[in-house]
């Protein structure tokens, strides 16, 4: 890409345009686009947009051309009056600008509001682990609680996977609890998506909450249902971390402990990026996909990515515009289509943009990046370097 200096009054349609401001500081969606009608020269001139580039790269053969033509042989002075037509489309890129800026306020919310109820949920699942460890008469009761709490979350239709950033945990039992919570999330929404139904969800939720303690400190928590236990235990076979041989155990266990195996993995693939084995989220399901579906099975390997989607929460990508945008939440309408933030080079971490791509039709993924390939100041300005974790979340 080799972006341009653009006099405003050489504007033609099939020019590949950069309006060079800040994304609340103009009506467009997006601030790289292929002009496509006369329309967007007008509201362009009206709102006197005159920092403006182009690529020769993507822009029309026949537009490059017309920039040596005098504007009058090329197309009529559109900013004196403006046509109805172009009021009207004005006030559709307003009126879906508007949704976007209220996507990214929710957004927004939904984070915060994910934050602490992710907090919350780590501090407790740290005291839950204290509490087995010790064989605390309470700690399946807490487990219950929290399993509630979640579940409350994933029966509703809008349930989807948010990432949550911010620095990592201080002291080693916080940071395994919250991978607890991270593999709790993912799991209960691959439970949801392969139909099981709710006494399996609930086994299935209380596993992950015990998936990292030893069967014997299992056995000895009071009132630990012994199919959580088997669950467990075998969940460690399937990971190849248990010497001992398979038990006798139903479908149904051993089919939820599949689930747990392929999500505890695919957590201690992507977890650290401080860890030199660290893969991204992408190469991680690709993983799976050709090295582990014999051994998890395909109908939870498959289930599994189609929760994650092809685009999971934490990836980055390259858009059709040139810009790099982060996964920050699956789309569970569209899972083709996340929600994504994306870089402006013209706004703060705290304004930058948050786009539906289920309703941006025109913008495209090109290919999913390696975060190790995105520059600094824009992984600084996405992300803080290193995903926290997952948090279901309804908005």
């Amino acid at each position: 890409m080799s972006w341009l200096q653009l006099d405003p009054a050489l504007l033609r349609i099939g020019l590949f345009i950069r309006v060079d401001y800040g994304w609340m500081e103009h009506p467009f969606v997006r601030n790289s686009f292929l002009i496509s009608s006369p329309s967007e020269i007008s509201i362009i001139q009206k709102h006197q947009l005159t920092k403006l580039l182009y690529d020769p790269g993507r822009s029309h053969a026949d537009a490059l051309a017309a920039m040596a033509k005098p504007a009058s042989e090329v197309s009529p002075k559109l900013g004196e009056n403006l046509s109805q037509a172009s009021e009207e489309d004005e006030k559709a890129i307003q009126k879906e600008k508007a949704f976007h800026i209220q996507r990214a306020s929710e957004y927004r919310t939904a984070l915060d509001e994910a934050e602490r109820t992710y907090a919350d949920m780590t501090k407790r699942c740290s005291i839950l682990t204290t509490m087995a460890n010790t064989g605390h008469a309470e700690g399946v009761q807490l487990a219950n609680q929290i399993v509630t709490d979640m579940l409350a979350l994933l029966v509703q239709p809008s349930a989807a996977l948010l990432i949550v950033q911010g620095e990592e945990f201080d002291d080693q039992e916080t940071a395994l609890a919250a991978q607890t919570m991270n593999v709790s999330a993912i799991a209960m929404l691959t439970g949801k998506f392969m139909g099981l139904n709710w006494p399996q969800l609930q086994r299935l939720s209380l596993s992950v909450l015990f998936h990292k303690l030893g069967k014997e400190i299992l056995e000895a928590v009071p009132d630990m249902p012994p199919e959580v236990v088997d669950i467990v235990y075998q969940h460690r076979d399937y990971l190849g971390e248990s010497n001992s041989p398979k038990g006798l155990l139903n479908d149904d266990t051993v089919q939820l402990a599949r689930v747990v195996s392929t999500v505890a993995k695919y957590n201690q693939l992507t977890s650290d990026r401080r860890n030199r084995k660290h893969i991204s989220q992408t190469q991680a399901l690709s993983h799976l996909y050709v090295n582990l579906r014999h051994r998890f099975g395909s109908d939870v390997i498959d289930s599994f990515i189609a929760t994650m989607t092809v685009y999971p929460p934490g990836s980055f990508l390259e858009m059709s515009d040139g810009t790099i945008g982060l996964v920050v939440k699956t789309n569970p309408l569209e899972r083709m289509r996340p929600i994504i933030k994306f870089h402006d080079p013209g706004a703060s971490k705290k304004e930058t943009p948050v786009i539906d791509l289920s309703r941006e039709r025109s913008l495209r993924i090109r290919k999913v990046l390696d975060p190790k390939s995105v520059p600094k100041n824009i992984m600084n300005i996405l992300s803080s370097g290193q995903t926290v974790g997952y948090a279901i979340t309804v908005v």
